[in-house]
Parts: structure tokens; C-alpha cells; sequence
């Protein structure tokens, strides 16, 4: 009994040790009180023999309080690993150029690839869609392969594939169609088509659908609804999709069930009960940066939490699931050391896998290194430093490129802005919307500017155009170039195949008549002041008046 009594109080000795050291460094009042009570006992049973029973129970109640202390020091190791991973979280930056891999396409004449959403549905193979066509990419073979719908549908604009393994089905968010689809995959000769087993629309939780996900188990089935502004959800009972709830997200794009809950993204992420619907946690910034337009979010498969990407940002981020960053990279930009409107990032194993919309191209980064499988030919070879052309995260603020020029056009200053010109009154000069000029067809999204002599040149990662200005005169112009990632830069345009002078690209450019007034008949100048207008309308009441 007097070894068992000497061995409690030699261990209570060296747990005071341990706690005294704790307490120095920490300073937290619970581990000087049990100091204090240890130090107490300690004494106390020095001077009197204490029974063992008195030992006993001393000993149980210091091991009570160890595991408290040893609770409370692994929380406020968790918060302070969180802060770091938050300081840290745009660093290192993964190699996005990596080794080129040329895909061979069975491409539809004339229009790029431009990957939104992939699924893995073998070994080797994804179904990509890009808002016009689905394709079975053999990531072996590197081969890209056209896969027809077997029956026609009202509207065909898939913008989101999902594969469930529970089903052994093909889920479809058919954008424009106002519908999900849901399709067997049939193969016949090495050719892969879908055949349509399910047409699925709701007045209120299907109208314009960019998103679709439904739960391992096949109970849920989630969709991100962008035209209704919401995430919906539904559930499967006696084998019909049956409309459970929905709540709002403002331009909802991405979404992701993992376990007991759902992620909808758009202009914020937010986090929801699967069952229940009630909404447990929203962001609008990742890390301490606003959202502009997070297209996806996705179960990261590795570690159980969350990743996605923010496509008008340009940034890949890892989120956990309560929302906190753990680390982002990427910016939009120039050659491939950058990328251009990342439509959706996900994690495969231990590679992760970014869709580069704009630059035609999968990029897989994993332990061995960075894979850029491009859908087409070479491109940036004239390039000798890309690296030179990397952007940080910061190079945008907002919808604002920070970190660029200013101009003078129409009588105001502007800087390049997401679909606009930004003057320095605040008022967003929108580029034009499609056939607005002749013959041009796609929208501007992430305008740049160059400048060179009397001209000024702004182009558009997302459109085969580029506007040109007349400083001199006032002149106003466009001209089509035939490619798409396009980026000013001094007094050029940097695209995939060549540069091409501002002067060069002016001399070619179809002006734009400017005797027609505004068709609202609204005076642009004087009422748009930190508001949007059409730039054209801006600039054609601008001219009459210097003219």
C-alpha cells in the first residue's frame, strides 16, 4: 500500500510539472487552479499521511481535470492551426502549366471546346459538357469523342454531368431546357451514347438549372437552380423525384451533399440540412476575399471537406465544411501559368482536377506532377517566359482588375472590369451582348486593355472580337480575330497563337455608326453615374455631342 500511495504521489508531482509548464506558457486560469489544488494536496498529505482512499480520490479527480485541460489545448490548437492555414492559404501555388498533352477532339466546327463540368464514369473516362455537347474524354488515349443523346428534347443545353453509381445513371442539368435529364450509358463498338430514361421538371424547383447532384445512397437528389435563384432539393419515393424544399442562392451554379448536408454556390456558399432545409452557415467572402461567382463546389473525396472554384476570380479554393478556407490558388490571366474562368476544380484521389474553360483545356495535378491535357493544338509558343506572366490572387478587386492602367475614353477614364469598362465616377460601362456587334456572338467577360499611338484595344477572354477606340477622332469599332483567351497587355493582344499589334488589329476593325440615338432615349451621361449602362449607348451619346 505505501508503494501504491508513493506511485500516486509521484505522479501527481510530475503532472504538476507538466501543468506548471502548461500554465507559464499558456496562462490559463483552469490550469493554476489545479496547480493550486494539486500543490494543496500535495502539502496537505505530507503533513498529516492521508489514507489511501484520500489519495485515490485525489489522483481521479486530477485525472477529471487532465483530460479537461488536455481537451481545452487541443481546441485552441484547432482554432490556431485554422488561423495559420488562413494566413497561409495562398501558398504554395501548384504548377499549372505542367507537361502538355495534346487531346485529340471531334470538335463541332468553328467553336471552342470550353470544359464547365466533367464526371468519371470508368477507369480512363469523363463525360464533359460544355453548354452545347456532351464528349467522352478517354484521359488514356487522349481522345475526345462526341456522345449523342438517343431521343431529341425541347431545348439541349447541358451545362452539368453527374454520374451516380447507385443508379448507374447520368444526370443531366439541362440549363436553358428547363429540365434534368437522366440517362442510361450504352456502349456499342468502342461508341458511348446515352439513352434517356428520365425527363424531370418542377415548376418551382426546376427552371434554369446549372447544377445536379443526388446522395450515395440515392435518397436525395440536389440541384443548383440559376435561373430560380435557389438550391432545390428532392427525394426519391416509390421511384419518382418528389419536391422536398428550396432556398435561395443567388446565382446559383455548384452543388455538393456530403453526408447529412448540401453546399449551394453561386454569388455565396451556403450550407443546409439536407433533410430539414435549414440553412446552418453562409459566406460571401473565401478567406478575405469576396466571392464574385464560385461555378462549383464538390466534395473534396481526400480529406471529406469541400472544394471548388470561382470562376470570375480565377481561384481554386478547399474549403471545410463549416465554410473556413484551408487554401486557394489561381488567378485569371495569360498563357498557361494562369487560368482562364475555371468553371469547376475537383479532387479525384490524390489528384486534383481543374477545368480551364476559357483556355480549352483539364489540367490534373498530383504527386507526380502537373498533366495539361489541351483540347486542340499548340498554343503560347511564342511565349519564352510565361512564367513572367503569372498573376496573384490580388491582381483583381472585386470586379475591378486593381492592378492595371488607366485610359481615356468617351470624355471618362476607365479600367478594365468583369464585362465592362469601370470609369472613375464608379459607372460600369457594359461591353456589348451577343450580335450587338456584327457578327459576334459570345459575351465579354474579362475585359483588358491596350493601347498603342491613337488607338485603344479592349479585349475579352471569352470572345473571338476585340474593340478598338480612336482617341484621336472618337471612333468606335470591332474586329473578330478567330480566337478566344485573348489578353491586352502594353500594346498588344496576347492570344494562344500569336501577339497581335493594336495598330495591326485597328487597321482591320468595321466601325460602328454612331447617328442613331440610345434606344431608351435616356440621357446616358447625366443619369449613369455610379450605375451600369451599355457602353455603346455611352459612347454614341457621347459623340453626338463632341461631334
Amino acid at each position: 500500500m505505501k508503494r501504491w500511495k508513493l506511485a500516486s504521489l509521484g505522479a501527481a508531482v510530475i503532472a504538476v510539472i507538466v501543468l506548471a509548464i502548461a500554465a507559464q506558457s499558456i496562462g490559463s486560469k483552469r490550469h493554476k487552479v489545479i496547480i493550486s489544488s494539486i500543490m494543496g494536496l500535495d502539502s496537505r498529505s505530507a503533513q498529516t499521511g492521508a489514507r489511501s482512499v484520500q489519495v485515490e480520490k485525489a489522483v481521479s479527480d486530477l485525472a477529471l481535470q487532465l483530460n479537461a485541460f488536455i481537451a481545452e489545448t487541443r481546441d485552441r490548437n484547432r482554432a490556431q492551426d485554422t488561423r495559420l492555414r488562413a494566413i497561409h492559404s495562398t501558398t504554395p501555388e501548384p504548377d499549372l502549366k505542367g507537361h502538355s498533352e495534346f487531346v485529340s477532339i471531334e470538335r463541332v466546327p468553328d467553336e471552342p471546346f470550353l470544359p464547365v463540368s466533367m464526371t468519371r464514369i470508368g477507369p480512363d473516362e469523363f463525360l464533359v459538357v460544355n453548354y452545347r455537347n456532351i464528349y467522352l474524354f478517354d484521359i488514356s488515349r487522349r481522345e475526345a469523342a462526341l456522345v449523342q443523346l438517343d431521343m431529341p428534347v425541347p431545348v439541349w443545353s447541358p451545362t452539368a454531368v453527374h454520374y451516380s453509381a447507385f443508379y448507374d445513371r447520368v444526370f443531366i442539368a439541362n440549363y436553358t431546357g428547363g429540365d434534368v435529364l437522366v440517362a442510361e450509358i450504352l456502349r456499342d463498338a468502342g461508341r458511348v451514347t446515352l439513352k434517356l430514361a428520365e425527363r424531370l421538371t418542377h415548376e418551382d424547383g426546376i427552371k434554369g438549372p446549372e447544377g445536379v447532384q443526388v446522395s450515395r445512397g440515392g435518397r436525395f437528389m440536389a440541384i443548383a437552380d440559376y435561373d430560380g435563384g435557389a438550391l432545390s432539393v428532392f427525394e426519391r419515393v416509390n421511384d419518382a423525384w418528389i419536391y422536398r424544399w428550396k432556398r435561395p442562392v443567388v446565382s446559383s451554379h455548384g452543388v455538393a451533399i456530403v453526408g447529412d448536408h448540401v453546399y449551394g454556390s453561386g454569388k455565396t456558399i451556403a450550407k443546409f440540412d439536407l433533410e430539414t432545409g435549414k440553412e446552418l452557415a453562409r459566406v460571401s467572402k473565401i478567406g478575405e476575399r469576396p466571392i464574385l461567382f464560385a461555378t462549383c463546389i464538390s466534395e473534396d473525396v481526400k480529406t471529406g471537406d469541400l472544394i471548388g472554384s470561382d470562376a470570375m476570380a480565377g481561384r481554386v479554393f478547399t474549403l471545410t465544411k463549416d465554410l473556413e478556407l484551408k487554401e486557394t490558388f489561381g488567378a485569371n490571366g495569360p498563357t498557361q501559368v494562369n487560368l482562364s474562368m475555371p468553371y469547376c476544380a475537383y479532387r479525384d484521389g490524390d489528384d486534383i482536377y481543374v477545368l480551364s474553360t476559357y483556355q480549352d483545356r483539364v489540367i490534373k495535378i498530383g504527386r507526380d506532377g502537373t498533366r495539361s491535357f489541351e483540347f486542340g493544338g499548340p498554343r503560347w509558343g511564342y511565349v519564352s517566359i510565361p512564367s513572367a506572366y503569372r498573376h496573384n490572387t490580388d491582381m483583381w478587386r472585386g470586379l475591378l482588375k486593381a492592378d492595371s492602367p488607366s485610359y481615356s475614353m468617351f470624355g471618362t477614364t476607365v479600367r478594365p472590369s468583369y464585362g465592362s469598362l469601370q470609369a472613375s465616377d464608379g459607372t460600369r460601362l457594359l461591353m456589348p451582348v451577343r450580335r450587338e456587334l456584327p457578327e459576334n456572338r459570345w459575351l465579354f467577360y474579362i475585359t483588358t486593355i491596350a493601347s498603342a499611338g491613337d488607338w485603344i484595344a479592349v479585349a475579352a477572354n471569352s470572345s473571338p472580337a476585340v474593340l478598338v477606340y480612336n482617341r484621336k477622332t472618337g471612333a468606335l469599332g470591332s474586329v473578330e480575330i478567330g480566337e478566344w483567351d485573348c489578353w491586352a497587355s502594353a500594346s498588344s493582344i496576347l492570344c494562344p497563337s500569336q501577339r497581335y499589334p493594336v495598330e495591326e488589329i485597328a487597321a482591320k476593325a468595321k466601325m460602328i455608326e454612331a447617328d442613331l440615338r440610345p434606344s431608351d432615349g435616356r440621357s446616358h451621361l447625366t443619369q449613369a453615374q455610379g450605375g451600369d449602362v451599355s457602353l455603346l449607348d455611352y459612347w454614341r451619346e457621347w459623340k453626338q455631342r463632341v461631334d
